[in-house]
């Protein structure tokens, strides 16, 4: 699918994988676009050739996703071409060194950098450390978004290496507790989503987070179960800087002195305003 909204219109084109080629040139040419989405099309490079100087000019957004005919090196002659380029939301498997150090060009100015990894029947592409570090380097104020949908231990283990600079984590249900036993040698995070966690209490690994990422102020957690204690202590190491907290009411695991009243009632406090935690929805 390739969706088009025009800057001055509220005018929204689909059209299906067999007229990407003629849609694109057609809608090109009449109004310069800012914001360009394809997913599950057969794109190739060739396709890109088609927007025009006013349009690549104008380009903010490039979502790409699940277009196996477009090379790494295809996204980074984009990249190269639109210097207006913004924000840039990507699968893992279509990143290279390449693209990496061409995104530290003067003139690409990205702000947000998106990655998406699921499992897929070919292995990883196989990114340098050094090209993160440049990365790092050249936008230490990069927002580097990362989704991971990977079950695999040692996959999880290469998208989430020291030297990538992600500052939003968002770990899906099959992510392996030894991955989530290490996030936080992430430092730059600010925002960490886990979506579940076993068969131990994430206490330890979300406490050791706390005291690892200074700038950590927006987590939530999903099938995860965690003390009142522990999520108390979690809370008192971050509740200045703490401004997004989503935990489920069935989470917190009470004892004889912290019930959820009295857990919600010190959070509160320490928080400066009213906090519960989020009620499970009945079907």
């Amino acid at each position: 699918m390739l969706a088009f909204m025009s800057p001055r219109r509220p005018e929204i084109v689909v059209v299906d994988n067999d007229h990407f080629n003629s849609a694109l040139t057609l809608k090109c040419e009449k109004t310069p676009i800012k914001s360009l989405k394809n997913e599950e099309a057969a794109a190739e490079e060739v396709c890109f050739t088609t927007l025009r100087p006013h349009t690549t000019a104008a380009l903010k957004l490039l979502h790409i996703n699940d277009c196996p005919k477009l090379s790494p090196q295809g996204i980074t002659a984009l990249v190269n071409h639109c210097r207006c380029l913004r924000e840039l939301s990507l699968s893992y498997s279509l990143l290279s060194d390449e693209l990496l150090k061409a995104l530290r060009d003067k003139n690409v100015q990205l702000e947000t950098l998106r990655i998406e990894a699921h499992p897929e029947s070919k292995s990883l592409p196989s990114v340098s450390d050094e090209a993160w570090s440049i990365l790092s380097n050249h936008s230490p104020n990069i927002n580097l978004v990362l989704l991971s949908y990977m079950s695999d231990e040692e996959d999880c283990k290469t998208i989430l290496k020291s030297c990538i600079p992600v500052t939003h984590l968002y770990l899906g249900e099959s992510t392996p507790a030894s991955i989530v036993d290490g996030i936080d040698s992430c430092c730059g995070l600010t925002e960490l989503v886990i979506a579940a966690y076993g068969p131990h209490t994430i206490d330890e690994p979300l406490i050791r987070a706390a005291k690892s990422c200074p700038r950590l102020c927006a987590v939530g957690l999903g099938d995860c179960e965690i003390t009142s204690s522990g999520f108390l202590e979690f809370v008192s190491i971050c509740c200045i800087r703490l401004r997004v907290l989503r935990v489920w009411e069935t989470s917190i695991l009470e004892d004889s002195k912290l019930d959820v009243l009295t857990v919600s009632a010190k959070v509160s406090a320490l928080l400066g305003h009213t906090w519960y935690p989020e009620s499970v929805p009945f079907y």
